[in-house]
């Protein structure tokens, strides 16, 4: 549950497998936050799977969360639980104050531990409502990063903060790579936007980890900057993946096959 949207997905439970893959994808789905959810829809993916481990929620977004949990039917089972203490997590912390980092940034810290060579420091560019570039040293501990507004934030702010300029969305954006050089006020805007992101995330990186990290991409915008970072892999699903790697070591969580 995130500030702005919503994402739900079924995938694989977890399998003793050697590290290298995440849990498979098997149905998914994004909603604006406010949005009405399908029980209809859950239900059909509830009646394609067998052998569930227990339903789970987290997310930076403390009362959506209560208000999904709230409205969850009883004809689809336990209510989920939430995934709230990172103390729990496979994955040291080495920040000012653990407890009060994003979930979602350690979701895709532990994920990525699942993919990254070992010895190998990580980099996550995380492009939601909020952008977030995030190192996972060699020894696989959370090492902190940097969060900057996200595309649509960014142009929201200008265009609700200034009185001319149109909002751009971020759709929009995705039609094409923008011309760094815009002769109208919306490809300016766009430009401005997508190379001011792209040129924000290049310099972070340099600045945090310079050229030995692997650098894994996810979140909304995160295809649209995928493409323009060298060496970088797009994985759309890291933080519900390293929500079930969480759930499926919970004391809770028995020995089910995948």
């Amino acid at each position: 549950m995130g500030n702005t949207r919503i994402k739900l997905g079924l995938f694989a439970s977890p399998s003793s497998e050697a590290r290298g893959e995440l849990p498979a994808c098997i149905e998914r789905i994004s909603l604006l936050a406010d949005d009405p959810l399908s029980w209809e829809l859950l239900a059909q993916w509830q009646s394609t799977a067998t052998n569930w481990l227990p339903p789970a929620i987290a997310g930076s977004n403390p009362n959506g969360v209560e208000r999904l949990k709230s409205a969850w039917p009883s004809s689809l089972g336990p209510v989920p639980q939430t995934i709230a203490n990172t103390d729990d997590f496979p994955l040291l912390v080495r920040v000012d104050e653990p407890r009060r980092v994003g979930i979602d940034r350690l979701l895709n810290a532990v994920a990525v531990n699942e993919l990254r060579d070992e010895n190998r420091p990580a980099v996550i560019v995380d492009s939601g409502t909020a952008t977030t570039v995030d190192v996972v040293s060699a020894d696989g501990a959370f090492e902190g990063g940097a969060i900057l507004p996200g595309l649509a934030l960014s142009a929201k702010a200008l265009h609700e903060y200034t009185a001319l300029l149109p909002l751009v969305s971020v759709p929009e954006l995705g039609q094409a790579t923008p011309e760094p050089l815009g002769r109208n006020t919306r490809a300016a805007i766009r430009s401005g936007l997508f190379w001011g992101q792209l040129g924000a995330v290049k310099e972070l990186i340099d600045r945090q980890v310079g050229s030995d990290a692997a650098i894994f991409v996810t979140g909304g915008g995160g295809a649209l900057l995928a493409e323009h970072l060298p060496r970088a892999r797009f994985e759309p699903h890291l933080p519900l993946q390293g929500l079930v790697l969480i759930v499926g070591r919970l004391p809770s969580a028995d020995s089910r096959q995948p």
